[in-house]
């Protein structure tokens, strides 16, 4: 990586690397793109791995631990373009639900992957067939939606307006909106208000039918794992944080790691939206500066949770768990031999900052009631508080978000703020910013060599 410490820090040759601050999906989608497209590339990343809040980790029992629940989602249009998730040997989730109602678990699914419940879900005391009729007239509209991110999706709207909001407008019954949408579309968003932009609602709603929530083997790290084996070794360097961007004349020409100026003949900067401020002073970050954090308590057991690969919601909404997750069931390789893995997810504001230890145990007996067991069937594995799962999106946010382009010459930006709080927005972003640098760098080549 240091063929370029000696060179001036002015040197505006387009033949040197692009530097690419940040690891995430981002981060990796542009430098992935830009290298495979013949421009080299280096890539700085503070921490000692890639993936930024998508990682996991292997504990020495076995158990993969992710950094909060997540799941891939394969109709995200630009992981499709990324990510071969066949070769990740991932198992999905069951296109459907159990409602816990404080009683039983009541099922609900998709009709168009279960046509076979359709009977039984249609008489379900948990909401009525009005709403059932409106849900699939509503998934019927936004299965042809051209859509390509939750951003996209906003807009079509023309005034932005809270997820409840809109399902109030189309007639949705308080039922279905407290019991089905608030715990579910309130997991996916952590916001069981549902106060956030209703394009985020829409736009899951038509992953959700379009493609499938899946796990991989190897946890959901080896997601941006698989793009960072499309880099070479060389151009990798972890554990290396970028300190500041070198300008020179209104332009970016390189950046300082450590004591060290490092030259680049264009900056792609991918960290998180505060970094991304510090690093470039784009103001209109602080709009996605807001955060919204998770709980995530993983519980392990030799009892199988009896759910089958399926989510269990708590319709109640007076627990603490939001809802479970049954990761064992869904891919095998989450646990050992024998053993069970859960994860129950927090999204309430109200307990940020408490003790992780007394919140786990308040969970363990919350899974334990909603899943019938003895209290006894489930210990604590590990609780992991994300304070940043993502920031926050309420009606209007995407109007007020930064673009890839910079006011200084050379310095892109590459996150999910300039898109939506999603992979999938952080993908598209890192797309973008590749593309603006190659245009540029071909601009530049010409100019060089005349």
């Amino acid at each position: 990586m240091t063929k370029g410490e000696v060179a001036s820090e002015t040197n505006d040759d387009p033949r040197l690397p692009v530097i690419v601050v940040g690891a995430g999906m981002a981060g990796l989608t542009a430098a992935v793109s830009l290298h495979e497209s013949g421009v080299p590339v280096h890539l700085f990343e503070a921490s000692n791995g890639v993936g930024g809040r998508i990682r996991t980790d292997r504990g020495e029992d076995g158990f993969l631990i992710d950094r909060g629940f997540q799941v891939l989602l394969d109709g995200y249009p630009a992981a499709r373009r990324w990510i071969n998730h066949g070769a990740l040997r991932p198992r999905a989730f069951d296109a459907a639900a159990l409602m816990w109602t404080g009683r039983r678990r009541v099922p609900l699914a998709n009709p168009l992957r279960h046509p076979i419940s359709i009977v039984r879900d249609a008489t379900t005391s948990l909401f009525g067939l009005g709403d059932k009729v409106r849900l699939a007239r509503l998934a019927a509209e936004v299965s042809v939606a051209p859509w390509q991110t939750a951003n996209e999706a906003a807009t079509s709207l023309g005034h932005d307006v809270p997820a409840s909001e809109f399902l109030w407008s189309r007639g949705f019954s308080e039922a279905f909106v407290d019991r089905f949408a608030r715990p579910f579309w309130g997991g996916i968003t952590l916001d069981p208000h549902l106060s956030g932009s209703a394009g985020v609602m829409l736009f899951t709603l038509k992953m959700f039918l379009s493609g499938s929530a899946l796990l991989p083997d190897r946890g959901v790290g080896a997601m941006p794992g698989q793009l960072l084996d499309r880099l070479p070794t060389e151009a990798v360097s972890l554990g290396a944080r970028v300190t500041s961007v070198m300008i020179e004349d209104g332009r970016a020409t390189g950046v300082r790691v450590a004591r060290r100026k490092i030259p680049a003949s264009a900056v792609i900067v991918a960290t998180d939206p505060a970094s991304a401020a510090k690093l470039t002073g784009v103001q209109s970050l602080a709009a996605a500066d807001a955060a919204v954090g998770s709980i995530t308590v993983f519980l392990a057991g030799t009892q199988a949770p009896g759910t089958g690969p399926r989510l269990v919601l708590d319709a109640t909404r007076k627990l603490l768990v939001n809802h479970i997750a049954p990761l064992s069931d869904v891919q095998p390789a989450y646990a050992p031999k024998g053993k069970h893995l859960l994860a129950a997810v927090i999204v309430r504001k109200d307990v940020e900052g408490q003790d992780l230890e007394h919140l786990g145990e308040r969970a363990r007996l919350d899974v334990a009631a909603m899943l019938g067991h003895a209290p006894g069937s489930w210990r604590v594995l590990e609780s992991v508080h994300v304070p940043f799962s993502q920031f926050a999106q309420p009606p209007g946010i995407f109007r007020k978000l930064p673009g890839n382009v910079t006011p200084t010459g050379g310095l892109i930006l590459a996150t999910e703020a300039t898109v939506d709080s999603s992979y999938n927005g952080a993908m598209v972003s890192g797309e973008t910013a590749a593309s603006i640098v190659k245009r540029e760098l071909a601009f530049r080549e010409e100019a060089f060599r005349d």
